[in-house]
């Protein structure tokens, strides 16, 4: 039996074994950076219904990253795969190993730089831009929240959490949005912001057909009165082991609504 023969074949198998696996890898990052870019375009398609002003829609942009880190991570991981143009030599594919060994070194010894450059999200740079419907043309760019308001900031994250809904229940799809059961539960720290933001929520969740179970403090009610068909009031004692649920259709609210706010004469509604 030749030792050094089998060995240098060994040797070969080993050094397309690994190229062929890290080729695996690189194209499975790439594949989910698509799917991201992909993702968008179907948010954008459901941001087009939502008017963000009555003029005015929102759309998701996004470019490639110019971050260091992840820009040389890219260069480095296309470095590991032969050069496709030149003959596969053994030669090649023994660089190619030692390039993949270094880079596996390092995921090993960097787990914070690992973690940043394989999270295909830090991949690509965000915005959003802000445009006419009369003729797309741009209005306002929103790269980041700085230079916003807290209400500017609050308004955009609606406007964008709207369109994920929308994307995730095929709202852009008039024949599944007919048939479609949309339910989305929103607590209370959604009606204790400012009340102009709340409103535009409340708008836009209406326009999309929602069903919304909508947590809040009686306090803040009044927020969301002109969307309610029902409310469900919950109230405790002081020790807080008697609690008591009292259903109501909305004009049963609006007939009992001082009661409410003083917690008397509910009984015939507690369940």
């Amino acid at each position: 039996m030749d030792v050094s023969r089998s060995q240098h074949s060994f040797k070969e198998l080993l050094d397309e074994k690994v190229i062929t696996n890290i080729s695996v890898f690189k194209a499975a990052l790439e594949r989910q950076s698509e799917d991201i870019k992909k993702s968008i375009g179907s948010l954008n398609d459901a941001l087009r219904l939502i008017d963000y002003t009555p003029s005015t829609y929102i759309q998701l942009c996004f470019d490639q990253t110019r971050d260091g880190e992840v820009r040389d991570f890219k260069t480095q991981l296309r470095a590991c795969l032969p050069d496709v143009m030149q003959p596969r030599t053994a030669e090649a594919n023994e660089a190619s190993f030692q390039r993949i060994q270094a880079l596996i070194r390092r995921f090993e010894q960097e787990e914070r730089w690992t973690a940043k450059v394989t999270d295909v999200r830090n991949w690509l740079d965000f915005s959003a831009e802000e445009r006419y419907r009369e003729d797309d043309t741009t209005k306002n760019y929103y790269h980041d929240s700085s230079g916003k308001s807290g209400g500017q900031k609050t308004k955009l994250a609606y406007t964008i959490l709207a369109s994920a809904i929308a994307y995730q229940y095929g709202l852009n799809q008039q024949e599944e949005r007919k048939q479609a059961f949309r339910f989305v539960v929103i607590d209370e720290a959604f009606v204790r912001s400012d009340e102009m933001n709340a409103r535009y929520a409340m708008e836009l969740f209406k326009q999309l057909d929602l069903q919304l179970l909508v947590l809040t403090p009686l306090d803040k009610i009044h927020v969301i009165e002109p969307y309610i068909t029902a409310c469900h009031y919950v109230t405790n004692n002081q020790e807080e082991n008697d609690s008591k649920v009292y259903n109501f259709t909305v004009s049963e609210y609006f007939e009992h609504r001082q009661a409410l706010q003083a917690g008397v004469g509910l009984g015939n509604y507690a369940r």
